[in-house]
């Protein structure tokens, strides 16, 4: 099984929130937690888009929410005193969070063998000291935040360490890491640990609960070799 992994692939690439850190549930109850005096209607419109929006970093949800659900005026000014008041709120919990289920152990065993990669929709500085926090840092040849959005940030990162679109895996949580993949023509697992919602990704995506199996997953596609 190694050899099928290690010849065929250039690099996998990771998601943080949900997919190495059992982080993504905790984010939204913070950013849910900004709006809690909202009415009934509004508070469940912010439920229903923070559900989907996953992989988005943090000031495109805030401008959504303040402008298109709340109905708000919005500035720079504004949406930089929301993203700042919840990183002071998330950082300390995420840091904490459990590792999802075979992500140490699939990182314990690929590091150093095949390129291992960090991209998230989380600031750069902070992802950095999150990661830095859990003793993860060593584990990935690169650890890569916002900005940019997650189809640029994985565009550079091929081109950077020129990695083979059609040899790269990422490995994602929401439906933002799909497309994101399927801009960049790269292959994708989708990770739909979540048992109280629906798939975010078509039928056709492979998909898994956890990381408990992603070896065997990755040894199992349709990678050009």
């Amino acid at each position: 099984m190694s050899n099928a992994i290690e010849s065929r692939l250039d690099a996998v690439v990771f998601d943080c929130d949900g997919v190495i850190l059992d982080s993504a549930g905790l984010k939204r109850t913070v950013f849910a937690d900004f709006y809690r005096d909202q009415p009934p209607a509004l508070y469940r419109a912010i439920l229903a888009y923070l559900s989907r929006g996953g992989g988005q970093p943090r000031d495109v949800k805030f401008h959504h929410i303040e402008a298109h659900i709340l109905g708000r005026p919005i500035s720079e000014a504004r949406i930089r005193a929301l993203s700042n008041q919840f990183a002071e709120r998330a950082e300390a919990q995420v840091a904490q969070a459990p590792t999802i289920a075979g992500a140490i152990d699939f990182l314990d065993r690929w590091r150093g063998k095949i390129p291992l990669y960090l991209l998230s929709a989380t600031p750069q500085k902070e992802l950095r000291r999150v990661i830095r926090r859990r003793n993860l840092t060593d584990y990935f040849d690169d650890v890569l935040g916002a900005p940019p959005d997650k189809t640029n940030g994985l565009s550079t990162l091929m081109a950077t360490h020129h990695h083979d679109p059609a040899r790269t895996v990422m490995v994602g949580d929401s439906y933002n890491d799909y497309r994101a993949a399927r801009s960049n023509n790269t292959h994708f697992v989708g990770i739909t640990s979540s048992k109280a919602k629906p798939s975010p990704f078509p039928e056709d995506v492979i998909t898994q609960s956890d990381l408990s199996h992603l070896e065997e997953t990755l040894a199992s596609m349709e990678i050009s070799s």
